[in-house]
């Protein structure tokens, strides 16, 4: 254990699973899991298709509601709040099939991510007071700042739905960050890319984490995972395998048995 991770867990977790189990028409697609994810960490979420990890993200971020357990976040309990509040309160995500905006020039869709932070409700906007004028340019050069940070700054008004598959995936991220998140969860991020784009995601991951961004990652791309994450979680089947380190969890007989198709 680094002495970064060490560092990190004796502290409260930001997040906390504790318990949580999920049927779909009698199919127990989650049950009875329990981990804790700790601020400024990247923790990662494996295992193979079906094995639960969409469904817990969609518990996280409010789409889904537990059947059963509770889950902390920031120490108050979430289950079963609206996505709106969740996001609110510091939890973003990105999706497996990318969610953008396709008729928005790349800036509005980042601006739109910032709405959350927004005091500026309908008369504020048809009226165009002076705060509001002002709110409005602090939000433009918010999300101006956040497209450099990741790289894409240059094609601030160029049409989203025109823009390549690795752009979009950035642009999705961008999005994600002007709500200014505490905890930012990532549903396969680098599906579609290629291994240079895919290089280049993951040295983009460690620099959102190094603001103080804590990262939830699903990824079937093993090399990243194993690359950057610091803890990593493992399902199967709905059920908790293994947790720990990279290094454990590569060394550890049942993952080796259950995800990488290798007897131990």
């Amino acid at each position: 254990m680094s002495d970064r991770e060490q560092q990190k867990i004796n502290h409260n977790p930001l997040l906390k699973i504790e318990s949580v189990s999920k049927t779909f028409g009698g199919v127990q697609a989650l049950r009875n899991i329990s981990f804790d994810l700790h601020s400024g960490l990247i923790q990662g979420l494996i295992g193979p298709n079906g094995a639960g990890k969409t469904t817990l993200f969609n518990l996280i971020t409010g789409i889904y509601k537990p059947d059963d357990g509770r889950i902390i976040f920031d120490n108050q309990h979430i289950q079963g709040r609206q996505v709106h509040e969740l996001v609110r309160i510091g939890i973003a995500r990105t999706f497996q099939n990318v969610e953008i905006f396709g008729s928005m020039n790349v800036i509005e869709n980042v601006m739109v991510g910032r709405h959350v932070r927004s005091k500026c409700g309908f008369w504020g906007a048809v009226t165009r007071v002076p705060w509001m004028v002002r709110e409005e340019k602090n939000t433009f050069d918010n999300a101006m700042e956040i497209l450099s940070f990741v790289g894409i700054e240059e094609l601030a008004y160029r049409k989203s739905s025109e823009l390549p598959f690795g752009w979009q995936r950035l642009l999705e991220i961008a999005r994600a960050l002007a709500s200014n998140p505490k905890l930012l969860l990532l549903d396969e991020p680098a599906a579609g890319l290629n291994a240079t784009e895919t290089r280049q995601l993951g040295h983009l991951l460690k620099k959102i984490c190094a603001t103080g961004i804590t990262l939830l990652l699903v990824e079937h791309d093993m090399s990243l995972t194993m690359e950057i994450c610091d803890r990593i979680v493992v399902l199967d089947q709905g059920k908790k395998l293994a947790e720990g380190t990279p290094k454990e969890v590569q060394s550890d007989a049942a993952v080796m048995a259950a995800y990488l198709g290798v007897e131990g």
